[in-house]
């Protein structure tokens, strides 16, 4: 499967993705290239249809982070790694042969040059760290390291974004373009290309939404909803099927007329998607999703794919929830509790979002949005085969008796 990549980045940059992709019958390469990074939302609104998009970096692809969400097809940007840090400092250090306290510096992220020093016992003497800030502006960018050269306190700024690199060249300074890794590139374009083709994959399954309502009134919601689906729909009593695929409905959730019109509804209708290798297995697990919505979620929706993992609810949320169990460890406490696979993969969830390992049933009643009765009654059974142990306890706020406090005892990272 050939797959068209648009590549937005310095000329630089392209020019160096064309040469290593030149042989490459499996990729379509389209450059697109800007003079500064902010100029990357406006290259993106002028792209030709592409299966995915790709950023030189990541100060181009936060200029164009807002625009992207509009987008529906994979998009990431090249991200700097220790590799390419300590490629560049070695570079610096064996060519240039300057101290790295005579370095100035900008960088994604400051562990990443934290943890290059650390591994070069360079615990004393640092290069000047600047770390690129979300729409920072290139003049902003050029004054740190241009201000520590006229200052004296450096002989050479490293840079990882080019339109600072050719400012400061063409100004006289000593700069060096931070070094992409020839594997660092190849490796974002085997991930972007990986992203597309499962994209396209779960495009063409087949899926069927349901929309549930006993409102005579409705039936031109349905009629548009279902133009904008690109689906053909019937009805039998009060329950509205629409056929489609994921791909269509993908696309529409990323339109406003979509959303706006989805919001429109009374409350009481109830809407799902579900998809599968048939029409029937899709339809079954729309109405599956149907019975995920609450009364506390109204205005939204669940979508469950062809794995059973339940997406949603949207348009609040695009939270995973895995309807199946596969894992031993998870099997094994499913036979036990008899909890089933929606609750466990909640419990899950509901570990790995929090900061603390301690929680108690209201923390998890509220997460759960369920009674702190019925929090628990599956605390109960958790305790009984010693997946959950009591650490302690907390007072309430005035009277009462002082609440339990629990911790999983069980592998949540699974």
């Amino acid at each position: 499967m050939r797959i068209k990549i648009a590549v937005i980045g310095s000329v630089h940059f392209c020019k160096r993705v064309e040469r290593l992709v030149v042989n490459a019958t499996h990729l379509q390469i389209e450059c697109h290239t800007y003079e500064e990074p902010n100029e990357a939302a406006q290259l993106l609104k002028k792209l030709q249809p592409s299966d995915a998009i790709l950023f030189s970096g990541s100060l181009p692809y936060m200029y164009a982070k807002e625009s992207i969400q509009q987008i529906n097809v994979p998009t990431d940007y090249l991200k700097q790694d220790e590799t390419a840090i300590s490629t560049t400092l070695l570079y610096s250090l064996s060519k240039q042969q300057r101290p790295l306290h005579r370095i100035s510096i900008d960088v994604a992220e400051r562990l990443q040059i934290e943890n290059v020093l650390t591994d070069l016992n360079e615990t004393s003497s640092k290069p000047y760290i600047h770390v690129l800030a979300e729409n920072e502006s290139i003049t902003e960018l050029v004054a740190f390291h241009r201000n520590l050269l006229d200052e004296n306190q450096t002989d050479l700024a490293i840079t990882s974004v080019h339109a600072v690199y050719e400012q400061l060249q063409k100004m006289g300074y000593n700069v060096l373009m931070m070094i992409d890794p020839v594997s660092s590139i190849l490796r974002s374009l085997y991930d972007i290309q990986q992203q597309a083709i499962l994209k396209k994959s779960s495009s063409a399954q087949i899926a069927v939404g349901i929309i549930q309502s006993t409102d005579l009134s409705i039936k031109p919601f349905i009629s548009e909803i279902a133009t904008l689906l690109h689906a053909h729909w019937s009805e039998k009593n009060g329950e509205y099927s629409l056929f489609t695929t994921m791909g269509n409905i993908y696309s529409s959730m990323g339109q406003q007329e979509f959303l706006a019109l989805h919001n429109s509804l009374p409350s009481t209708v109830k809407m799902a998607f579900g998809c599968g290798e048939s029409t029937m297995i899709a339809a079954d697990h729309a109405r599956l999703a149907l019975n995920f919505i609450q009364a506390s979620e109204p205005n939204s929706f669940y979508i469950l794919d062809a794995n059973k993992k339940l997406h949603g609810p949207y348009p609040q949320s695009d939270n995973v929830l895995d309807m199946k169990v596969d894992h031993p460890t998870l099997v094994a406490m499913a036979e036990k509790t008899k909890l089933g696979p929606s609750n466990i993969s909640k419990l899950l969830l509901f570990s790995n979002s929090r900061s603390t390992t301690q929680f108690s049933a209201n923390d998890l009643a509220i997460y759960l949005n369920v009674s702190r009765r019925t929090a628990e009654r599956t605390l109960k059974k958790l305790m009984e085969f010693d997946y959950v142990k009591v650490i302690g306890e907390e007072m309430t706020y005035k009277q009462g008796r002082p609440r339990a406090l629990y911790e999983f005892n069980f592998s949540t990272y699974l």
